[in-house]
């Protein structure tokens, strides 16, 4: 099959998949719900410019994800918008497909006009620093230290 980037507003019936990862690799542990994540991708599933959700997906079968989102209560609220919610299949990671769903997000980012995109990680920093992005703050949150990045777009 042949693998292509849609956003989740194309295929909804993937919500409750996307919902899934994200609560499974972030939620979890953060003191987030099912149900919440679920909410927020289904607010990604309507058309919008102000949540988004791409997908890979191999004929019907997603492989990984990535949003574009406004500041929440999860974000630097002075910060906006953000890359979030990276996330591939284990079975299908180091195939360049994470890298891909980033550079769609950017080039979404800069059809709406943003100058600066931002991410929060907690363990990939030198993979995104490798695909142009810049440190600009480290701190705690849920008791692990994160690092904000940016890209100038």
């Amino acid at each position: 099959m042949t693998q292509r980037i849609v956003t989740l507003a194309e295929c909804p019936q993937f919500v409750d998949v996307c919902a899934a990862w994200a609560f499974g690799q972030w939620g979890s542990q953060r003191g987030g719900t099912l149900e919440r994540t679920r909410q927020r991708f289904t607010l990604c599933s309507k058309p919008s410019e102000d949540y988004l959700t791409l997908l890979m997906i191999d004929g019907e079968r997603p492989l990984g994800m990535a949003s574009l989102w406004p500041s929440d209560d999860h974000h630097r609220m002075d910060l906006s918008p953000w890359l979030a919610g990276v996330f591939v299949h284990p079975n299908q990671r180091r195939q360049g497909i994470a890298q891909r769903l980033e550079q769609a997000i950017v080039s979404m980012a800069q059809r709406q006009g943003h100058p600066i995109l931002h991410l929060i990680t907690d363990g990939s920093e030198a993979l995104y620093v490798r695909w142009g992005w810049h440190t600009i703050e480290r701190r705690q949150q849920y008791g692990e230290e994160v690092v904000i990045m940016e890209k100038r777009l």
